[in-house]
């Protein structure tokens, strides 16, 4: 998975540097978000702005690390409108606030 990670006190922001975020990437995701989760600020910040498609595997493991991240604020940040349409059908926007950019989530303070 192609990726870039910056933060501050309050925030990580991880920028998904793929267009798909399908079965393939999800089990990378995963691991990365495991492998950097002690590290992982207060406010997490999923960049997917880059990412044009999204199937269920992809949902599947935003979930997994909202669950396995149970002590964070998550929020993905960017999402385009076929993504964000996906949030909605599936109710994920319920549970994981979605924002036009990571400036607009930082100034709501997730």
């Amino acid at each position: 998975m192609k990726y870039d990670i910056s933060d501050n006190d309050l925030f990580t922001v991880i920028q998904v540097q793929e267009s798909r975020f399908d079965a393939k990437l999800a089990t990378s995701f995963r691991s990365t978000i495991e492998e950097i989760q002690a590290d992982i600020k207060p406010n997490l910040l999923l960049d997917i702005s880059e990412v044009t498609f999204m199937d269920s595997s992809g949902l599947g493991a935003i979930m997994a690390v909202y669950k396995m991240l149970r002590d964070k604020q998550i929020a993905v940040v960017g999402a385009k409108k076929p993504v964000r349409e996906l949030f909605k059908l599936t109710r994920m926007d319920r549970l994981i606030k979605t924002y036009d950019t990571v400036e607009d989530a930082v100034a709501t303070s997730v």
